[in-house]
Parts: structure tokens; sequence; C-alpha cells
């Protein structure tokens, strides 16, 4: 340990051996058509170092230093575009890709010149853009997609211990995910079926290019989602040879390799494995979470027109329960009695080829998901709680296409045909006090045949108002009305000296889950007469480009929900109240008698990585409410009404500087049935809701302050980057919500449930 020690405090006080030159490669390409742009003049800002791209867009600059610098794009006929905070490394070239849209007339005013901020025309609202750099380096975020998102307005987490994605008031069932355009179930370890959410983030940053990410009002190419959309794009391998990056971080350790395969191809491949499980064990707890990944993406540039890209990501859980030993604290017997065993397999695998054509380009892809999901609960009296073996297969065929003609009008059309499957042996045992009034079996499948088609239109009406409408229809055949249309749309205004006006919005469908659907007594399905959950929401704000790296934007959002399902059993109990704990829900018969709105204001500044300063800081006004058959709309478990979100840093030769400071409102809970509890505690560990007081009980507002402390180290041919990343530094005491208990110090015989507390992790990366 001396020696480990002496090591690190001579990387944190010597200088790195002197540098050789690097180098920034990428492609410029049409926004619309993706076909490559010829002459476009690239310049390295800081030293005004420039290269010409060629005929395939393709570039390559050559720089003296290594470090943080923003990279300029120019051609006639496009508008100019600027990608800030781009790593420049002796181990390795840094690729940069830039999409530029065709340049409009000029208008009168302030010319803001190339803008760091890309605007999606056919989403134009709720959209943020993440570059790698800005999703690696939040602190606290563990370098997990989902933990960076909640640094962004309209998205809420639930506890500390989970990543669930919450968006403008919608659960976490609600969102859809794409790698490369292939859709993955859940991007998440340890997930909540019928929920998505999950602890730890499975997708590999070091993988990613770019991410786009939809809070609401996305577009009719995306389908089968109620609140947001996550797109992520990963980066091709080096061309150059076989290089990679071994991570040791906050709860896991990674090796990425990648490199070239041929002239015209390239692969990235990684695997992680945790080690949490030794962490819990060293903090005394009862627990042992335990979890492999792996990832890898495949790329050819089979001829000037054609592309073929492969995707793989898959993911094994594993959740020990080790039994306290006489004289453990309380806390820890209830702990191991609460938690249900939870164990799991996935993976997906597709492919997409990319062909471009007249005017346009069109894009097929095939992909195939499996989930397997292992729950039990043995029960505290022998006599088994619940058990879930359950396997769930999505095979799925995509062809979209995107065109575009020069009277300033794009289209895009698209067909997607899926065979989504689960065979589920499920037990769920009658508890005394709890809401099934008979035990609850079976061991058997469902199959769905999913259709959907979308076509849009974007107009270009001028140099100030552009309008983007489209049309999209489902088709589930499993259920008794499995068919929807969903019309949407959007526009974006000019309004001068860098401020727009932009809103957008439409009906939103969302099929029931596998795991509801599965439900069947005595061989008859319960669930199959449930209809496509829905949401009509709208969404319109401005922006103020104030300059090239900085924007300050405000949006107001509006979503009704309708055919919401409802627990047979209790029908004042909404789906959209549960999934924010580990296991499964909406197994049990449903009914889609449910209701509920959200609705809000959002605040957002963003100031990209220039003159060595970021910033992000965002503000969001939410309700969040949901009925039960009776009607009456209560808060959802979801409903916070502030949240204040401010993450900066300051960068300084090879060292950067963060901070995250997070406030929110109190959590609307709901309390226990104290007389229900007592009669359940004995035999799950858990208490029992009292669902006539939905949403009464609010925790304390949640406070929390990380730090991140960062050096990177260049040397002749690789580089090293350090870290120190401190979760809430102040040890603030934030409830994030309530257990039953029966520990004789808790004589109420409600517990908080503590966040977080002060967690420093240290880690390193080694990039060769």
């Amino acid at each position: 340990m001396r020696r480990i020690l002496l090591l690190l405090s001579m990387w944190l006080v010597t200088a790195p051996v002197s540098a050789q030159s690097v180098t920034v490669r990428g492609r410029v390409l049409d926004a619309s058509s993706l076909r490559p742009i010829q002459a476009a003049t690239l310049t390295i800002v800081e030293s005004g170092t420039q290269a010409l791209s060629d005929q395939s867009g393709r570039f390559l600059i050559t720089s003296g230093d290594p470090g943080s610098v923003s990279v300029r794009v120019d051609v006639l006929g496009y508008e100019s575009a600027l990608e800030t905070d781009v790593i420049l490394r002796t181990s390795r070239s840094t690729y940069v890709e830039f999409r530029l849209e065709r340049k409009a007339l000029e208008l009168e005013g302030i010319v803001v010149g190339a803008p760091a901020f890309r605007v999606l025309e056919a989403a134009p609202v709720s959209t943020q853009l993440l570059s790698n750099q800005e999703l690696r380096r939040t602190p606290g975020g563990l370098q997990d997609v989902s933990r960076t998102l909640l640094s962004l307005p309209g998205v809420l987490g639930g506890v500390d211990n989970r990543n669930d994605l919450l968006v403008r008031g919608g659960g976490p069932g609600e969102n859809a995910y794409y790698i490369d355009g292939i859709r993955i179930p859940q991007i998440n370890h340890f997930a909540t079926q019928g929920a998505s959410g999950g602890a730890l983030g499975l997708v590999n940053v070091d993988f990613i290019r770019e991410t786009e990410f939809f809070a609401g009002a996305f577009p009719v190419r995306y389908g089968d989602a109620l609140s947001s959309v996550l797109s992520i794009e990963n980066r091709p391998g080096s061309p150059e040879g076989v290089q990679g990056d071994f991570t040791l971080g906050a709860t896991e350790a990674a090796l990425t390799l990648d490199g070239p395969a041929g002239d015209n191809s390239n692969w990235l491949f990684s695997v992680r494995r945790s080690y949490l499980q030794f962490l819990f064990e060293a903090l005394g707890l009862p627990i042992r979470p335990d979890y492999w990944d792996t990832q890898f993406r495949f790329e050819s540039q089979i001829s000037d027109g054609d592309r073929l890209v492969l995707v793989g990501i898959g993911a094994l859980d594993n959740f020990d329960i080790v039994p306290p030993a006489i004289g453990d604290d309380f806390e820890n017997f209830e702990i191991a009695s609460r938690v249900i065993d939870n164990d799991q397999k996935s993976f997906t695998v597709g492919a997409s080829w990319r062909r471009l054509i007249e005017g346009g380009f069109v894009t097929t892809s095939v992909s195939q998901s499996r989930s397997h999901f292992s729950f039990e609960d043995p029960g505290d009296d022998g006599i088994p709680v619940l058990a879930n073996d359950s396997e769930e297969l999505d095979t799925r065929l995509t062809v979209q296409g995107d065109f575009e003609s020069g009277s300033g009008l794009t289209m895009a059309v698209g067909l997607d045909a899926s065979r989504s499957s689960v065979e589920a042996s499920v037990f769920q045992r009658s508890i005394p006090g709890g809401a099934l009034t008979e035990d609850l079996a079976w061991d058997e499948g469902v199959v769905l045949h999913k259709l959907s088609a979308f076509a849009q239109t974007t107009v270009d009406l001028g140099s100030r108002v552009k309008l983007t409408g489209g049309l999209r229809a489902d088709e589930v055949s499993t259920l008794d009305n499995g068919f929807e249309f969903s019309p949407r749309g959007s526009v974006l205004i000019d309004l001068g000296s860098g401020v727009t006006a932009q809103a957008g919005g439409g009906l939103y469908h969302q099929a029931p889950s596998l795991i509801a659907l599965s439900v069947k007594d005595n061989g008859r399905p319960l669930n199959l007469s449930l209809r496509q959950q829905r949401n009509v929401q709208v969404a319109s704000g401005v922006s103020w480009t104030v300059n090239q790296g900085f924007r300050l934007s405000a949006e107001a959002f509006w979503k009704e929900y309708s055919r919401v399902p409802l627990l047979v059993s209790d029908p004042r109990v909404s789906v959209s109240n549960l999934g924010g704990d580990y296991g499964f829900v909406g197994a049990e018969p449903l009914m889609d008698d449910g209701t509920g709105r959200a609705r809000g204001l959002e605040i957002f500044a963003q100031q990209k990585l220039l003159q060595n300063a970021y910033f992000l800081g965002a503000y969001t006004l939410s309700w969040s409410e949901f009925a039960g058959r009776d009607g009456g709309l209560r808060p959802s478990a979801w409903d916070r009404r502030h949240a204040l979100d401010l993450t900066g840093g300051y960068r300084v030769g090879s060292w950067e500087f963060g901070s995250k400071l997070r406030v929110l409102s109190g959590l609307a809970t709901t309390p226990w049935d104290i007389v229900a509890s007592e009669q359940s505690y004995a035999i799950t560990g858990r208490g029992v809701p009292d669902w006539t007081r939905l949403g009464e009980v609010r925790t304390p507002e949640y406070v929390r302050l990380d730090a991140r402390i960062e050096r990177r180290l260049d040397f002749s041919a690789w580089n090293a980057v350090l870290f120190l990343d401190v979760q809430n530094i102040l040890n603030r005491e934030n409830a994030v919500g309530f257990a039953y208990t029966e520990d004789p110090a808790f004589e109420n015989r409600i517990r908080p449930i503590d966040g977080s507390g002060l967690l420093p992790t240290f880690g390193f990366s080694i990039e060769f």
C-alpha cells in the first residue's frame, strides 16, 4: 500500500514526459442526407491549425500539444459548427463527427458565430445533446448515463442507490433506449422487470460519441414510450492499430479495446467486472450485488454509400444475501429479510445497414434482445412469499428512409415489425394484510406481434419558421384492442439575435409490459383487455443563445394520461405509482381505468467548456398526479415540487475541478398501514402501504453536494487519468423514504431510509 501511495503522489506532483504530436480525425456530413461534405475547413480554435475534408468527408488535423481544444468547421452553403471539449491524447487520435445543416438566408441582427449547440429540426423542443466528456465528468455520476441525465431539467431520480429516470412526472417504465439505432429493452444492472429502472448503468461511457435525450414531445420516429427517449451513438474504433483503456472506478474495473479490421472496418470491445460485493462486505451489509457486462461494436464501410454496423451489449447480475450473525445490527436483519434474491441475464445483438441513395438514405436494422429474470423470497416463516422465473425475448426488424428535396422539404418514413414473448413461472402468496385475497400462480407464456409505421415531413417556410408534422400507427396483435394512431408535430421559429421559440406535442402510446400480459388464471389470460396506455402532451418554450458557448432556455410542459393500469385487487393503486424498487411490477390482474396528469416549468442554463469553464444549471417546478378508479387525483410516487441542479467545473492545465449541487423538495410517499404491516412483517420483513392515504406524507428536503478532482497526464505513447470523486461531501443525512420497522429504537415503527452518506472514491484510467 505504501508503494501505491508513493506512486500516486509522484503522479500528482511530477510533470509528465514530453509529449508527441496529437491528432483529431473525423467526418463532415450533411445532416439531412448523411452524404460527405468535401472541402470543409476544420480549425483547432486554440492553435489555428487547419485541415480540409476530403471527398469522403474525412479529415485529419495534427496538433503539437495534448489537452482540451475546440474544433470549428466552416464550409460554403452550410451553417458553421463548433465542437468543444475535444480531448487530444498522445495514445490515440480523437474522433469528431460534424453533421451540418444547410445555411439559411442571413438575418438582420446579432450574429452569434459558430454555435456549440446543435438543434434537431424535427425535434426542436425538449431535446438535449451531450458529448462523451459531458457524460463522463459529472461529479457523483459514477460514469452512469442515467445519473448524468439528472443534471438536466425535468429529470428527477428516485433513491440514491437506484438510477431510475423519472422524466416530467412519468414513471421509470415510460422511457425508450437506443444504441446505434438498435432498441434496447433496458440499460441497467438489476433492472426492475416491467419498469426498466435499476441500480447501475450497463452502457460503457468510453464507447459513446454523443447522446440525444428527448425529455418529451419526441417525433413519430420513436414509439412505445410515454415520457422520454435516450438515443446513444457510439464512436468508431481506432484506425491506427489496437488500442485500449483500463479503468478502475467507483464500482467496477473495465477494459476497453478497439482497433482496425482491414482498411475500411473497425471494432470496439469492452468487459467490466464489479467489486460492489467486496465494498458491501467491508461495510458490513448483508447483501452482495455482483455483476459482469460486455459490449461490442463493429463497423464496416462496405462502399462509398454502404455502411454496416454490428452492436451487442449484455450483462450477468447475481445478488446474494448473507444471513446476519448473532449480535449484528437490527437493521441488517431487516435488510436480509426484506430484500428479495435478484439474479438476471440479458443481452441485445443487432445489425444496422445504412445505404445512401439519391436524395437521402435508407437504414435497415435487425436485432434480438433476451432478458432472464429470477426473483425469490423464501419467506421468514419458511413458506415462499414470491418466486418469478421468466424470460423475455424480442426480435425486431426496422426499415427507415430519410429523404430531402431542394425546396426545403425533408421527409422520413419507417416500418417496424417485432415478435415479443415471455415465458413466466410466477408465484405470489396471499399475505395477511396484503392486497391479494388468494395466492396467484401461473406457468405459461404469451406472444405479441407488434407492427408500426410512421411518416413525417419537415418544411422550411423561409429563414425563420420550420414546421414538422407526422403520423404514427401501432398495432399490438394480442391485445383485444391493440391499434392506435399517434399524430405529432412541432414548430421552430427564429426570432433573430440568437433567440428561438419552439413548441411540440401530440399523442403518445405504450403497450402493457410483457410480464403484465403473461398473467393467467387456470390458463385464462387476465390482462389482454388492457389497451395501450396513452398520454397527450405539449411542450413549448424559448431559447437564447447568448454567445457561441452559452445558452438560456425556458420550457413549460403538460401531459394528460389515460388508460393507466390499476390493480384489480385495489383499484385505488396505479401501476404508475410502482416500479421504484427492485423486483417486478404488473404481475397481477390489472384494469386500465386510471388517469393522470403532469405539468411543470423548466429553466436551464448551459455554458459549454470554453475558456476553461463549464456550467449546467437546471430548475424544475412540476406536479405529477394519478387517479385510481374513483377519479380522485393524488400525488404520484414521483411527485416533487421543486428540483434545482447546479453542475460546474474549471480546468487549469491538466487539472479539472468540478462540483454538483442538488436540492430537492420533499418526495410524495404513502404512509404505512400499521395494523396490516404487523401481519405482513412477520412473513416478509416488509410493511403494507395505507393506500387510503396515497401520497400524503413527504420526505424532508434533499441537499447533496458532490465534488470531483481529476488530473490528466500525457506521456509519449500513453495517457493516465487520476480522479477523486466525493459523493455527499457535506455528509448530510437525506431521507429518501420511510420503511416500516419493528426495531425497538423506533417507537413509531417508521425508520427513515437514508441516502448515500459521505463516500469518497479514487479511480484511474490508463489509455494506451
